[in-house]
């Protein structure tokens, strides 16, 4: 697997608007963005600009699929990754999480943000990252070995 690497100055734009999205109260969430076969994040498209009641359950449930996938085309960008936000510091799968991946493909990586994204200085290593293998089956990173590092661009 590839390591997702990603500028600190995307990453905390990612950050406020989880934060922002979220409003402290409910679960918000974004794909990772990158150009084709690359693994260099360049955008975050968050699930509201394509489904206005995602979070509207207070957990993330995406139909905005078909606009999505209209995006990606026109931009001509893949998905690299996705994160959401969970209400407290545990950033651990739910069942939910576990058995919904927003992308059912082996390699997919899922990122979960502590506390609703409220913290001004959420990094990385903050977060819990997933990979998916299939099958709804999860193999979690250890913190010292993220697939990702903030890079200063």
């Amino acid at each position: 697997m590839q390591t997702i690497s990603i500028s600190i100055g995307l990453w905390f734009k990612i950050m406020k608007g989880l934060r922002r999205r979220g409003a402290g109260v409910r679960e918000s969430a974004g794909f990772l963005l990158c150009n084709p076969g690359k693994s260099k994040v360049v955008k975050i498209a968050f699930y509201g600009q394509f489904d206005k009641s995602v979070s509207e359950s207070g957990i993330i449930q995406f139909k905005g699929a078909a606009t999505f996938f209209e995006y990606l085309a026109k931009e001509k960008l893949e998905v690299l990754a996705d994160i959401h936000t969970h209400p407290t510091q545990n950033t651990r799968q739910s069942d939910s999480d576990m058995k919904h991946p927003m992308v059912r493909i082996k390699g997919h990586i899922a990122i979960i943000a502590p506390n609703y994204a409220k913290d001004f200085f959420i990094f990385p290593k903050n977060c819990s990252v997933y990979e998916y293998l299939g099958n709804f089956e999860w193999k979690k990173f250890e913190i010292s070995k993220l697939p990702m590092h903030l890079k200063l661009i």
